[in-house]
């Protein structure tokens, strides 16, 4: 599934979701020379690394959710989950998100017997992903194009 992509991970990543990399052909490297920046925490001392650096802030890289790695692997499949959707951007812009849209596709409001990976595929299926990195839920997008007010 990512023969010969290269991805580096935050240490705030699971060991399992690495290790479903590797077996899936996908090589770890150096973040500078990643296709794919896998974090799970934006506050992590070592993403907060990348957010702080002229690659981030000549938007030269993007940082990822690693639950795009379980939404892959649930569906055995890059080609049918919008990266787009799990952008993970420093905390002052998610807080700025969450007002806009409500919860990010990794947000849990509560424990449920759905794992994260089920979680995340359904948000995936929900949502609609805008051009300017913003996810909406199918309904709010329908009351749009519907010219309903809220």
């Amino acid at each position: 599934m990512f023969a010969n992509k290269k991805a580096w991970f935050s240490s705030s990543v699971s060991l399992s979701l690495r290790d479903f990399w590797l077996a899936e052909d996908g090589i770890v490297t150096g973040w500078k020379t990643a296709d794919y920046i896998f974090s799970d925490d934006a506050e992590h001392p070592d993403t907060l690394r990348i957010f702080q650096s002229m690659e981030y802030i000549w938007d030269k890289v993007t940082v990822f959710h690693s639950i795009f790695l379980s939404s892959c692997g649930k569906r055995q499949s890059t080609k049918s989950v919008s990266i787009g959707h799990y952008v993970l951007p420093p905390v002052p812009v998610q807080n700025a998100m969450r007002n806009v849209v409500g919860r990010l596709i990794w947000d849990h409001d509560q424990p449920s017997p759905q794992s994260s990976a089920d979680q995340a595929a359904d948000n995936d299926e929900e949502a609609e992903f805008i051009s300017d990195g913003a996810i909406i839920p199918q309904s709010v997008v329908q009351k749009m194009n519907l010219g309903i007010p809220d």
